[in-house]
């Protein structure tokens, strides 16, 4: 059975604002990389000797918040979804483990999908707070860097929740504030496409996260990022 679905949707106009915003921000980082794609991803805690053997375009696209995959093991036959993948750096890491299992990298721009990616990745241009995919396809839920960038965190985490298995879980990156926001950053109409806009305090994290029906939630490996601090999200759907 396919995993896909098409679901109707409703936003406003706010909301379509600024997920165009968005779209913009990251099309132009597609057609224009980084040239210390390598050092911001080896600040953020990839390992070295891994970033060494990644796609070097690949790598230069890089616009996650951290390393998310330390002490995870994929199994090899795992159905796994990267949600707002962006260029798919994680996606092709976590290809690397897999056998049988694939994975499926959702980002909302095109223009960060065309990058050329292994078989077993499928991309998937979609909204993570309105995913066209089946309840309970996924084994694996990925995001890096992109859940701050929902306007409705209680949508993206319920949609998270849905698409995975019984005993699924989810393993984030994503930042926390931890003191309020300068004022050139509150002041800046462009700061929510910068996830900076977007950023929860770790305690409203949490229950954003709980409210989706998410369990074992941890929130852990705090570190500095601009004004706040990356961190490593895990949670599991009950089974």
């Amino acid at each position: 059975m396919s995993p896909f679905l098409y679901p109707q949707r409703m936003t406003s106009d706010w909301e379509t604002q600024v997920k165009a915003q968005i779209k913009r921000r990251y099309a132009a980082q597609a057609k224009g990389p980084s040239s210390d794609g390598a050092t911001k991803a080896i600040a953020a805690g990839y390992p070295r000797d891994l970033i060494e053997t990644l796609p070097p375009a690949l790598v230069a696209s890089y616009s996650g918040c951290g390393y998310m995959f330390e002490g995870y093991k994929i199994d090899g036959d795992e159905t796994v979804i990267d949600l707002g993948a962006g260029a798919g750096l994680d996606s092709f890491i976590a290809a690397q483990h897999l056998d049988t299992g694939q994975i499926i990298s959702v980002d909302m721009t095109f223009e960060m999908l065309a990058n050329t990616a292994p078989a077993k990745i499928k991309s998937l241009c979609a909204d993570i707070e309105y995913l066209p995919l089946e309840n309970a396809c996924a084994d694996l839920v990925i995001a890096n860097a992109s859940l701050n960038l929902a306007i409705s965190k209680e949508r993206a985490f319920s949609e998270a929740f849905r698409i995975l298995k019984p005993g699924g879980r989810l393993i984030a990156r994503d930042l926390i504030k931890t003191e309020e926001l300068p004022a050139e950053v509150l002041t800046d109409p462009l700061s929510f496409n910068t996830s900076l806009g977007g950023a929860l305090e770790e305690t409203v994290l949490i229950v954003e996260i709980e409210k989706a029906g998410f369990a074992d939630i941890s929130i852990s490996d705090h570190r500095p990022f601009s004004y706040a601090h990356s961190v490593k999200i895990g949670a599991i759907k009950p089974s």
